[in-house]
C-alpha cells in the first residue's frame, strides 16, 4: 500500500526538456524559426506597400472592372431570391 501512495519524483529540468522535444523531428525548431522570420517580413512589406486586407474579400478599387462587370450583369439572367415559408407535404 506504501508503494501506490507515494509520489513520483518531481521533475529535472532535463525530463521536461525531453517531455517538450519528444515527438518533434529534427528540422522543427529551425522551420519555426523560418516561419516567424517570414511572417516579419511579411508584415514589413504589408507596410511598405499599404495594401490592408479586408474582411470582405473585395480587391483593391484600382483593380475593378466596373465597364466589365456591368456588361457581364447584363448579359447574364437576374438572379431570383426567395424564402421558404411553408412546407407542402
Amino acid at each position: 500500500d506504501d508503494d501506490q501512495s507515494a509520489a513520483p519524483p518531481p521533475l529535472d529540468e532535463g525530463d521536461i526538456a525531453l517531455l517538450k522535444s519528444y515527438g518533434l523531428g529534427p528540422y522543427t525548431a529551425p522551420i519555426k524559426e523560418i516561419e516567424e522570420e517570414i511572417k516579419k517580413h511579411q508584415e514589413t512589406v504589408k507596410e511598405l506597400i499599404g495594401i490592408k486586407e479586408s474582411d470582405t474579400g473585395l480587391s483593391q478599387p484600382s483593380q475593378w472592372d466596373l465597364v466589365g462587370d456591368k456588361q457581364m450583369m447584363s448579359e447574364e439572367a437576374p438572379l431570383q431570391v426567395a424564402r421558404c415559408t411553408k412546407i407542402i407535404a
